[in-house]
Protein backbone atom coordinates (compact mmCIF):
# COMPACT_ATOMS: atom_id res chain seq x y z
CA UNK A 1 0.00 0.00 0.00
CA UNK A 2 2.97 2.33 -0.20
CA UNK A 3 2.98 3.27 3.53
CA UNK A 4 -0.65 4.34 3.65
CA UNK A 5 -3.03 2.77 6.08
CA UNK A 6 -6.39 1.57 4.88
CA UNK A 7 -9.27 3.51 6.44
CA UNK A 8 -11.36 0.45 7.13
CA UNK A 9 -14.27 0.40 9.53
CA UNK A 10 -12.00 -0.92 12.29
CA UNK A 11 -10.22 2.45 12.52
CA UNK A 12 -12.95 4.85 11.39
CA UNK A 13 -14.49 6.70 14.31
CA UNK A 14 -18.17 6.37 15.00
CA UNK A 15 -20.30 9.51 14.94
CA UNK A 16 -22.89 10.28 17.56
CA UNK A 17 -25.21 13.15 18.38
CA UNK A 18 -25.01 14.54 21.90
CA UNK A 19 -28.37 15.97 22.92
CA UNK A 20 -28.56 18.72 25.56
CA UNK A 21 -32.25 19.40 26.27
CA UNK A 22 -32.92 22.53 28.32
CA UNK A 23 -35.98 24.45 29.40
CA UNK A 24 -36.98 27.25 31.74
CA UNK A 25 -38.65 26.45 35.05
CA UNK A 26 -39.58 29.42 37.23
CA UNK A 27 -37.25 31.57 35.12
CA UNK A 28 -34.24 29.32 35.73
CA UNK A 29 -32.40 27.41 33.00
CA UNK A 30 -32.79 23.69 33.66
CA UNK A 31 -31.22 20.64 32.05
CA UNK A 32 -33.59 17.76 31.39
CA UNK A 33 -31.60 14.76 32.57
CA UNK A 34 -32.95 11.43 31.42
CA UNK A 35 -32.82 8.98 34.30
CA UNK A 36 -31.71 6.28 31.85
CA UNK A 37 -28.46 8.19 31.19
CA UNK A 38 -27.12 7.32 34.64
CA UNK A 39 -24.58 9.36 36.56
CA UNK A 40 -23.05 11.03 33.50
CA UNK A 41 -26.38 12.55 32.48
CA UNK A 42 -25.21 12.65 28.88
CA UNK A 43 -27.62 11.71 26.09
CA UNK A 44 -25.85 10.22 23.05
CA UNK A 45 -27.59 8.86 19.97
CA UNK A 46 -25.81 7.13 17.09
CA UNK A 47 -25.73 9.11 13.88
CA UNK A 48 -27.67 7.37 11.15
CA UNK A 49 -28.19 8.28 7.51
CA UNK A 50 -30.36 11.36 8.20
CA UNK A 51 -28.98 14.85 8.79
CA UNK A 52 -27.87 15.07 12.45
CA UNK A 53 -30.36 17.90 13.13
CA UNK A 54 -33.18 15.68 11.92
CA UNK A 55 -31.92 12.78 14.04
CA UNK A 56 -31.87 14.96 17.15
CA UNK A 57 -35.32 16.43 16.49
CA UNK A 58 -36.80 12.99 15.89
CA UNK A 59 -35.24 11.53 19.07
CA UNK A 60 -36.50 14.42 21.20
CA UNK A 61 -40.01 14.22 19.74
CA UNK A 62 -40.12 10.47 20.27
CA UNK A 63 -38.95 10.84 23.86
CA UNK A 64 -41.38 13.68 24.66
CA UNK A 65 -44.24 12.08 22.76
CA UNK A 66 -45.12 15.37 21.04
CA UNK A 67 -43.78 17.29 18.04
CA UNK A 68 -41.60 20.32 18.75
CA UNK A 69 -43.23 23.68 18.16
CA UNK A 70 -40.93 25.60 15.78
CA UNK A 71 -42.24 28.88 17.24
CA UNK A 72 -41.16 27.96 20.80
CA UNK A 73 -38.30 25.45 20.48
CA UNK A 74 -34.82 25.43 18.97
CA UNK A 75 -32.55 22.58 17.82
CA UNK A 76 -29.07 23.95 17.14
CA UNK A 77 -25.63 22.42 16.68
CA UNK A 78 -23.19 24.10 19.04
CA UNK A 79 -19.95 22.11 18.90
CA UNK A 80 -18.09 18.96 17.98
CA UNK A 81 -15.28 17.07 19.62
CA UNK A 82 -13.37 13.83 19.23
CA UNK A 83 -13.12 11.37 22.11
CA UNK A 84 -10.94 8.31 22.18
CA UNK A 85 -9.97 5.64 24.63
CA UNK A 86 -11.96 4.13 27.46
CA UNK A 87 -15.58 3.49 26.66
CA UNK A 88 -15.53 6.06 23.83
CA UNK A 89 -13.27 3.93 21.64
CA UNK A 90 -12.82 6.76 19.14
CA UNK A 91 -15.85 8.78 18.20
CA UNK A 92 -16.80 12.13 16.76
CA UNK A 93 -19.46 13.80 18.90
CA UNK A 94 -21.79 16.42 17.39
CA UNK A 95 -23.34 18.47 20.19
CA UNK A 96 -26.88 19.79 19.83
CA UNK A 97 -28.62 22.14 22.22
CA UNK A 98 -32.38 21.57 22.28
CA UNK A 99 -34.25 24.50 23.80
CA UNK A 100 -37.76 23.47 24.83
CA UNK A 101 -40.68 25.71 25.69
CA UNK A 102 -40.74 26.72 29.37
CA UNK A 103 -42.33 23.99 31.48
CA UNK A 104 -45.17 26.31 32.52
CA UNK A 105 -46.10 26.79 28.82
CA UNK A 106 -45.87 23.16 27.77
CA UNK A 107 -45.99 20.74 30.70
CA UNK A 108 -44.51 17.34 30.02
CA UNK A 109 -46.27 15.16 32.62
CA UNK A 110 -46.06 12.01 30.48
CA UNK A 111 -42.29 11.84 31.07
CA UNK A 112 -41.88 13.15 34.62
CA UNK A 113 -40.86 9.70 35.84
CA UNK A 114 -38.24 9.49 33.07
CA UNK A 115 -36.46 12.82 33.70
CA UNK A 116 -35.24 15.12 36.37
CA UNK A 117 -35.03 18.88 35.92
CA UNK A 118 -31.69 20.16 37.18
CA UNK A 119 -30.98 23.86 37.54
CA UNK A 120 -27.91 24.76 35.49
CA UNK A 121 -26.53 27.40 37.84
CA UNK A 122 -23.17 29.08 37.21
CA UNK A 123 -21.04 27.02 34.83
CA UNK A 124 -18.09 27.81 32.56
CA UNK A 125 -16.74 26.23 29.38
CA UNK A 126 -13.50 24.23 29.52
CA UNK A 127 -10.42 25.90 28.09
CA UNK A 128 -7.89 24.10 25.93
CA UNK A 129 -4.15 24.18 25.79
CA UNK A 130 -2.37 25.52 22.72
CA UNK A 131 -1.92 22.15 21.03
CA UNK A 132 -4.39 19.86 22.78
CA UNK A 133 -8.00 19.95 23.88
CA UNK A 134 -8.81 20.31 27.58
CA UNK A 135 -7.77 17.33 29.70
CA UNK A 136 -11.38 16.89 30.86
CA UNK A 137 -14.59 17.98 29.19
CA UNK A 138 -17.62 17.33 31.35
CA UNK A 139 -21.30 17.87 30.75
CA UNK A 140 -21.17 21.21 32.58
CA UNK A 141 -18.44 22.49 30.22
CA UNK A 142 -20.30 21.44 27.07
CA UNK A 143 -23.53 22.94 28.38
CA UNK A 144 -21.78 26.22 29.32
CA UNK A 145 -20.33 26.47 25.81
CA UNK A 146 -23.76 25.81 24.29
CA UNK A 147 -25.45 28.44 26.50
CA UNK A 148 -22.83 31.04 25.59
CA UNK A 149 -23.45 30.27 21.93
CA UNK A 150 -27.22 30.52 22.46
CA UNK A 151 -26.67 33.94 24.06
CA UNK A 152 -24.88 35.07 20.89
CA UNK A 153 -27.67 33.65 18.72
CA UNK A 154 -30.25 35.59 20.74
CA UNK A 155 -28.47 38.75 19.54
CA UNK A 156 -27.77 37.73 15.94
CA UNK A 157 -30.45 35.26 14.79
CA UNK A 158 -33.93 36.71 14.37
CA UNK A 159 -35.67 33.32 14.12
CA UNK A 160 -34.14 32.09 17.38
CA UNK A 161 -34.74 35.38 19.20
CA UNK A 162 -38.37 35.36 18.05
CA UNK A 163 -38.95 31.72 19.02
CA UNK A 164 -37.43 32.05 22.48
CA UNK A 165 -38.44 35.61 23.41
CA UNK A 166 -37.86 37.74 26.47
CA UNK A 167 -38.00 34.94 29.04
CA UNK A 168 -34.90 33.33 27.55
CA UNK A 169 -33.18 36.68 27.05
CA UNK A 170 -33.64 37.37 30.76
CA UNK A 171 -32.46 33.89 31.76
CA UNK A 172 -29.31 34.25 29.63
CA UNK A 173 -28.48 37.83 30.69
CA UNK A 174 -25.48 36.78 32.82
CA UNK A 175 -23.89 34.66 30.09
CA UNK A 176 -21.34 36.04 27.65
CA UNK A 177 -22.33 35.86 23.97
CA UNK A 178 -19.64 33.70 22.38
CA UNK A 179 -19.14 32.03 19.02
CA UNK A 180 -17.35 28.70 18.81
CA UNK A 181 -14.08 30.25 20.03
CA UNK A 182 -12.85 33.21 22.02
CA UNK A 183 -12.75 36.57 20.23
CA UNK A 184 -11.00 38.64 22.85
CA UNK A 185 -7.38 39.80 22.87
CA UNK A 186 -4.95 37.56 24.71
CA UNK A 187 -3.43 39.11 27.84
CA UNK A 188 -0.39 41.16 26.92
CA UNK A 189 -1.21 41.40 23.22
CA UNK A 190 -1.13 44.66 21.36
CA UNK A 191 -3.52 45.83 18.70
CA UNK A 192 -2.29 46.83 15.28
Amino acid sequence: MGGRESWGSEISPSICCEILPITLAAGQICYLRRRSDGASGIWHEPHMSAHPSETVRARIETFLGVPLNPRAAVVHSTAWRYECGGSAGGRLILTYLVVLAPTCDQPIPQITTLISLESVGVISPARSETLMPPARIGLEHVLAHALDHLTLLMETDVAIRTALGDAWRTALCRRLPRPAGELRPAVGSSTI
